[in-house]
């Protein structure tokens, strides 16, 4: 797989946990694009990734709690 197609794959899947964060906590003041990349650094590694993915549409608590706390000081900005 080439890097452009690797990473077209990591933003489906990052926007898969960011559009159930939006779902089920609330929507997002920032633009897409900030969000997918607040998502990508809060999980960190691709395995943190997968472990995500395998609970959805469960979202683990402290993701939940992280992007409230960051929608509410600073998701907007």
């Amino acid at each position: 797989m080439d890097h452009i197609t690797q990473l077209d794959d990591s933003i489906e899947r990052l926007a898969r946990i960011a559009d159930e964060l939006e779902q089920q906590v609330a929507p997002c003041p920032a633009s897409r694009l900030r969000l997918i990349t607040w998502v990508s650094d809060w999980v960190c590694s691709p395995s943190g990734l997968e472990e995500i993915e395998q609970e959805l549409p469960s979202i683990p608590q402290s993701l939940v709690s992280a992007y409230t706390a960051w929608i509410h000081a600073n998701g907007g900005q």
